[in-house]
């Protein structure tokens, strides 16, 4: 069954492992980064503490998960080879929704085959800790800078469960090189975000500042943006992981025209009719319209 399952999303191009709920049990792994306060604003990364440990929990009757990756490096919009103002995962359609619409048709198949099964699909949309059931499920490590790291095709890999009542083996995990003593991430990283035992704090993370943060920003927080109007993609970039891995072509997540040539300046012109044009299928819906202004705002006015 385990093979049935993995050659059904590999044919549609995913990466797959599984991890049975006895091996999904990682303990209070979350504690110090929340008693350091590396969560800032989002106090919502405080609830939940029992399914970050035991994911399975979630449910009743979940008895294994299978954890999935998507890669996602696509080539750049024109002009954002070297600064890409919004982050590449957010370039073309909304990962939620695509992804949703790859993994359904294929649960469905599987039905068909195997008989009716319990499962519930979940692509970052319940406090489960998905990088730690990846990376129990083989398909990477954890890096320095808090990120999945596959051999293959690096950190843009957008990870998906689905968790089900089916008694799957636990993948078996291969020795990856790991980082090892390099810390590009950390040495070019703007806030200095990226502390030890790949710790983010948030506090001074871009991605947090652009897509979670209320209210106006502090000063300082103003002079750690560069040219980030939404995300950030900076440890990603400098990571050599990242170096040379291949481009997909044929791809939801390609980017969408209506990115290209986009400035501070356009942003704080944005009307909400604007707004709603590029927010269709984006994930820059989450920021909100007064956010993106804020960004395009800090950009242009640092001092």
């Amino acid at each position: 069954m385990e093979r049935l399952i993995r050659d059904k999303f590999i044919a549609a191009g995913f990466l797959v492992g599984y991890v049975a709920a006895e091996d999904a049990k990682f303990g209070p792994w979350y504690t110090n980064w929340l008693e350091r306060g590396y969560q800032a604003g989002m106090s919502y990364m405080e609830r939940n503490l029992d399914l970050r440990e035991d994911p399975a929990s979630i449910e009743p009757w979940g008895k294994s998960f299978i954890v999935l990756a998507y890669p996602y490096k696509t080539p750049a919009p024109a002009g954002w080879e070297v600064k890409n103002p919004i982050s590449r995962y957010a370039w073309g359609k909304d990962y939620h929704k695509e992804l949703k619409k790859l993994i359904k048709p294929i649960l469905r198949e599987l039905e068909a085959e195997i008989g009716p099964f319990q499962h519930r699909m979940f692509t970052d949309s319940a406090p489960l800790p998905e990088k730690l059931l990846a990376q129990r499920a083989g398909l990477g490590f954890i890096g320095k800078n808090s990120l999945l790291i596959n051999r293959s095709h690096g950190s843009y890999i957008f990870l998906a469960e689905v968790l089900t009542d089916l008694d799957l083996t636990s993948s078996t995990v291969e020795e990856q090189e790991g980082c090892g003593t390099c810390t590009q991430c950390r040495d070019h990283c703007p806030g200095d975000a990226i502390q030890p035992k790949s710790m983010i704090n948030a506090n001074r993370c871009i991605s947090y500042l652009t897509i979670e943060k209320k209210g106006e920003f502090q000063q300082y927080e103003k002079l750690i943006l560069d040219y980030q109007l939404f995300g950030c993609d900076i440890c990603q970039e400098c990571c050599p992981y990242n170096q040379d891995k291949p481009l997909q072509g044929d791809s939801p997540f390609s980017p969408l025209e209506r990115w290209q040539g986009l400035t501070p300046d356009q942003v704080l012109g944005w009307s909400p009719e604007d707004f709603e044009k590029f927010k269709i299928n984006s994930p820059i819906k989450r920021t909100g319209l007064e956010g993106m202004r804020r960004n395009g705002e800090a950009l242009l006015n640092k001092n």
